[in-house]
């Protein structure tokens, strides 16, 4: 069974750069325009803004199951407490979840939008 398996050539490793240079785009002009600060900022700025955009999901979806929790009847004080706090967090982390992903469906469309438009302008073939 090992003989049949192929087996790698012992030549050279062909660069790939080269071998695909007419598919890279060399926009060394474009990349200079933005400067590096400007755009590690923005992203910064977005997943700090993603970041309290959640936050502040958790803290309403947990306040929101306050007014709705399950009407039990608990043995003692620890478990309702216990249970309480379950329910809290479980509808906290449900709508920080939901905030998180329409957050980035916000954020990524535009950005998809954009790559798509900028490959279509490109002289280079996809």
């Amino acid at each position: 069974m090992l003989e049949d398996m192929r087996r790698r050539s012992r030549g050279p490793v062909p660069d790939v750069f080269e071998t695909f240079s007419d598919l890279v785009d060399s926009d060394d002009e474009q990349r200079i325009a933005v400067p590096a600060a400007l755009v590690l900022a923005r992203s910064a700025g977005v997943t700090i803004g993603l970041m309290v955009l959640t936050s502040v999901a958790f803290v309403g979806g947990a306040w929101a199951a306050n007014g709705v929790r399950p009407e039990l009847l608990y043995s003692n004080l620890a478990w309702e407490g216990a249970v309480i706090l379950g329910w809290a967090l479980l509808w906290g982390a449900l709508a920080a979840a939901a905030t998180l992903a329409l957050g980035f469906v916000v954020v990524g469309l535009p950005w998809v939008r954009r790559q798509r438009g900028s490959r279509s302008t490109s002289t280079s073939a996809p």
